[in-house]
């Protein structure tokens, strides 16, 4: 009781404070605020902020709707936003640059409005904008840094198409890759068989229709099982997940709840998975095949059909070195894990290739946020 009641005056007084802070600015602006969804994506902004505080002596306000993200450091000024504020404060908060890994920006309930300067978008996966975002997702940004060249050819395409005013678009690279590279250990011995859907809003997918059978096959074949779910699978498919994990709570078999990914992918001897962007950056730098459950698209774009003409990197990766297979491969998924091993291997030399033809700066993006920010601010 002591404990809960002490946790109700603590959300009260970061309650006011947050309150009393946005009252205060009045017509006095920041110059760089973050704004973090949850702890869990951190990783995409700590390059960024360790760039700015190498290069920015003031103050870098940190704002969250997770009691639990903050970034310690002693010009990080952190401010968790109460869900009851989080509309009053995007309405209030006054910053010359505001960086967000947010999509639909000023399409629902988060507004864009005259107080900032400039919006500024970091991704958080390293795949296409044209088919697993919504069609108007990054419209209201004034700059996004971009993982690829593929990137800017989409982000324009839809500009020229819906006659949108062009966005200053950053060619970064994706900082995650070289957060991955320095916190990974490439060489661990790797047994596990990690499994990682994507969260698909069409009610036709993988985690709804055939996982339970493929972990099934999969644990009577003695393989050691790591589950690892979508942030978004926490919140809305919850019955499943309790499902899974009490069938299989006797078995070789892990729930993955930690918000890092870097030891289940250390410890995976393969990845399986539908369309999630962890295909990508597992391949990419633990260089182990990803196999694709091929029974269910994931389009989250309405006019995906817009962009027939540029085929996204997630097709091209999954079509020149993934190894995709159906339900009715179940059977044969330890031939198939061995085949995926053989393929991957032979085609080293030609994913480094790949790798450095369709990503920026890959493995060096500090260098190039060092220029951009200094620029910016």
């Amino acid at each position: 009781m002591i404990k809960s009641l002490m946790d109700i005056i603590i959300e009260i007084k970061k309650f006011f404070s947050l309150l009393n802070f946005l009252v205060d600015l009045k017509d006095k602006k920041i110059k760089i605020v973050f704004f973090s969804e949850s702890k869990s994506y951190q990783k995409y902004s700590k390059s960024i902020i360790d760039a700015l505080c190498s290069i920015y002596s003031g103050k870098i306000y940190y704002f969250s709707i997770d009691k639990n993200d903050t970034i310690k450091h002693d010009r990080i000024i952190n401010y968790y936003v109460s869900p009851l504020l989080i509309y009053f404060f995007f309405n209030k908060i006054k910053a010359e640059n505001m960086f967000l890994t947010i999509t639909d920006l000023g399409n629902n309930l988060l507004k864009k409005t005259k107080n900032i300067d400039k919006y500024i978008y970091y991704f958080h996966s390293p795949v296409s904008t044209t088919k697993n975002y919504t069609s108007k997702a990054f419209d209201n940004y004034d700059i996004i840094m971009c993982n690829g060249q593929f990137q800017i050819n989409e982000i324009r395409l839809r500009e020229y198409l819906k006659k949108l005013n062009k966005k200053k678009l950053i060619p970064t690279g994706y900082c995650y890759f070289d957060y991955l590279i320095k916190n990974s250990n490439q060489n661990v011995n790797s047994d596990d068989i990690l499994i990682a859907p994507s969260w698909n809003i069409n009610k036709n997918n993988f985690i709804n229709e055939n996982f339970i059978e493929l972990i099934d096959v999969l644990v009577k074949k003695n393989y050691n099982v790591v589950f690892r779910p979508h942030p978004e699978h926490f919140k809305r498919s919850k019955n499943i997940l309790n499902d899974i994990k009490n069938k299989f709570s006797k078995n070789k078999f892990k729930l993955d709840i930690d918000i890092n990914n870097i030891k289940s992918m250390e410890k995976a001897q393969c990845l399986i998975t539908d369309s999630s962007g962890i295909a990508i950056e597992y391949m990419i730098i633990m260089k182990r095949p990803v196999l694709y459950f091929d029974e269910f698209d994931k389009i989250h774009n309405s006019e995906f059909k817009d962009y027939s003409n540029l085929e996204t990197i997630d097709q091209k990766i999954k079509r020149n070195f993934g190894y995709s297979f159906k339900k009715s491969d179940f059977s044969n998924i330890d031939s198939i894990i061995d085949r995926s091993k053989k393929k991957l291997y032979k085609q080293s030399s030609e994913l480094e290739k790949f790798i450095d033809e369709n990503y920026f700066n890959f493995g060096n993006t500090k260098k190039f946020l060092f220029s951009f920010l200094k620029k910016l601010i």
